[in-house]
């Protein structure tokens, strides 16, 4: 099985971790030469509370630059026929770094059999990444994994979670013999507790409102997750955060499961020693997804005649923190 992993931030190189030894090659793309060099030259550190393993380089698993790659394929317009198609492309770079060069990128190292796996926070992105894979390539997913990259070789995991994976739309068949399924085995042999989805479109809204809730709280605060709970008035917060939420999913007409606020309270609980992505953008002066979280909330909101004043406060915030 030949797999492209595109993105080398806390996710990417996690996930590459672990599935690079049930793969017969695999590239992990990242976004600068200077991590791609390191990579090469050190592998990736995997550091957990019952792992710790460094991969190599060796014959199954290389790094590459993506921008310098691009700029030579964008030049050339057309596939990169000398390059072996891959098998499966993991999406794991954050939304706003999702363009038509980036699709282009994709479609370039893909077949008419290439799956493409969209981990992504926020929605709307699936339409751009419909220029990279056919519909039915185009698998969305969501996971609650925790990790943090620990400089530009090394990961810590910080806390097992569950990843969910569908295509995009309902599902229409149940063979479990299909290479959407396949996928979900392999990520579950490499360790990741993985299940496959007929209705990803409630999965990432629950993930949407789980970001919007509990990461601008945590950047704004500079806390880990799980000291939201540890006050009343954090609770509050996240409690009109959730309510404005749900106000903007019921518009659209989407049916949210009833135990979602629980599930944001376990979500806190099971990651309590984490730093969210927003936090650990916000200390390292890098920009957040907040435009693509909240925000996305506020532009629904906009177009539905609604006000959401918690999360227009926040996003405010947040952005005064850029």
């Amino acid at each position: 099985m030949r797999m492209m992993i595109i993105g080398a931030g806390s996710l990417g190189l996690l996930f590459a971790a672990k599935l690079s030894a049930w793969c017969e090659h695999m590239t992990v793309v990242a976004r600068t030469k200077e991590q791609a060099d390191q990579l090469a030259q050190e592998g990736i550190r995997l550091v957990g509370e019952s792992e710790s393993y460094r991969t190599t380089r060796g014959g199954s698993i290389d790094f590459r630059y993506y921008q310098t790659e691009t700029e030579t394929e964008m030049e050339a317009g057309t596939k990169d026929i000398s390059v072996q198609p891959y098998d499966y492309i993991f999406l794991m770079v954050k939304q706003p770094a999702i363009t038509q060069e980036l699709a282009h990128y994709i479609y370039t190292r893909s077949s008419s059999s290439t799956y493409l796996v969209s981990f992504q926070n926020g929605i709307g992105h699936e339409s751009m990444l419909s220029q990279a894979a056919e519909r039915n390539k185009l698998l969305l997913a969501v996971t609650t994994e925790g990790a943090k990259r620990e400089g530009l070789t090394a990961v810590s995991h910080t806390g097992h979670g569950t990843t969910y994976i569908g295509v995009a739309g309902l599902m229409d068949h149940d063979d479990e013999n299909s290479l959407e399924f396949l996928i979900v085995n392999l990520l579950n042999k490499a360790g990741f507790q993985t299940f496959m989805s007929k209705n990803m479109e409630v999965r990432i809204w629950n993930k949407l409102i789980i970001n919007a809730v509990i990461n601008p709280l945590t950047a704004i605060l500079r806390v880990k997750n799980g000291e939201l709970l540890d006050s009343i008035w954090t609770r509050s917060l996240m409690q009109d955060l959730y309510w404005e939420a749900c106000m903007v999913a019921k518009a659209k007409g989407i049916g949210l499961p009833d135990d979602l606020w629980q599930t944001i309270i376990t979500v806190c609980e099971a990651t309590s020693g984490n730093h969210s992505s927003m936090l650990q953008d916000i200390e390292l002066s890098r920009t957040t997804e907040i435009d693509r979280i909240n925000g996305s909330f506020l532009q629904m909101a906009e177009e539905l005649n609604l006000e959401l004043p918690t999360h227009l406060t926040v996003y405010r915030l947040v952005k005064a923190l850029e």
